[in-house]
């Protein structure tokens, strides 16, 4: 009979170290056993680092309760965009606060109306009928011109656009939002008072440090869901930057094609009855963008943070 050779096996876990001896002999149950037993220690180590992990989490409070978000948008109208959002969290306790920088008074829309005072009453009318179906707060209309200047060139329209900046700002202070929601660079539809009136409020984001958090969000379409190559350019922005995605409630849906039936002035029946056939049919989550700031400072443009 040969003499039975045997090895001496190490298995190490950052807490337990185990000796394992066995024979060559048995060659292959020796190594079953020693997976066997290298499985247990690592089963047993994943659980402890779970239960280390979960123990150092800090609980966050989410509730929608004491909360202010401030939707800032060019048009009455615009805001339907993200009504439900609006909708699910005012119904969840938190105050939504819609301002409308422009009169509109261009949308002629679905009248007859010239534009002018007459047109920009009416849109006034229809956002605050808009705000009570989503069961927000009564709108801040700032009452701006549509177009914001743009045709008085440069000596028209920068002083126009700056002052708006000014009173974005004292809004805010006034607001105290806890998040403001605005267009991004798309501007959803390449609108130029979409465009500007989200560059303007990014700028009064972006000016200072604040005291309290105060997270900004661009509301965007993701461009998995337009078929166009050319609208996708356009008016998309890649799935993997709309790392904020808000479901909705049936409830939130419906109020919202409700508010969009405020808008008579701007709006067929036959497009309200589409929009609301759209939403019907759709994934109820609206998409957002966070306007993130770096964790760290770098000296090399090529570095990631997290590296």
């Amino acid at each position: 009979m040969k003499n039975k050779q045997n090895v001496l096996f190490y298995l190490k876990s950052k807490s337990t170290p185990v000796v394992f001896w066995g024979g060559f002999g048995k060659s292959l149950q020796a190594i079953f056993t020693l997976f066997m037993l290298a499985g247990t220690l690592l089963s047993c180590e994943e659980k402890k680092k779970n239960s280390t992990e979960q123990s150092n989490v800090v609980p966050v409070d989410v509730s929608a309760k004491g909360k202010t978000i401030m939707a800032v948008f060019a048009h009455p109208d615009d805001e339907i965009y993200i009504g439900p959002l609006m909708a699910k969290y005012a119904r969840e306790g938190a105050k939504v606060q819609l301002v409308t920088v422009t009169d509109g008074r261009y949308g002629t829309g679905q009248t007859d109306l010239k534009p002018g005072d007459e047109l920009t009453a009416l849109r006034q009318e229809e956002v605050n009928c808009a705000a009570d179906h989503m069961g927000i707060e009564k709108p801040i209309w700032m009452g701006y011109h549509d177009q914001l200047k743009l045709k008085d060139g440069f000596f028209g329209h920068v002083p126009y656009i700056q002052e708006i900046m000014v009173k974005l700002d004292s809004l805010v202070m006034d607001i105290d939002p806890d998040v403001i929601i605005t267009w991004g660079p798309d501007g959803g539809s390449n609108h130029m008072d979409h465009r500007l009136v989200g560059a303007s409020m990014t700028q009064v984001y972006l000016s200072k440090s604040r005291v309290k958090p105060l997270s900004l969000y661009y509301v965007a379409t993701p461009s998995s869901h337009i078929k166009d190559e050319d609208q996708r350019l356009l008016a998309g922005i890649a799935d993997d930057y709309l790392t904020t995605q808000i479901a909705y409630s049936e409830e939130d849906r419906e109020n919202t094609i409700l508010a969009f039936q405020c808008y008579k002035t701007q709006f067929s029946e036959e497009a309200m009855k589409r929009r609301a056939d759209r939403l019907r049919s759709g994934d109820q989550k609206i998409y957002l963008r966070p306007v993130l700031k770096s964790k760290t400072k770098k000296d090399n443009l090529f570095v990631v943070d997290g590296e």
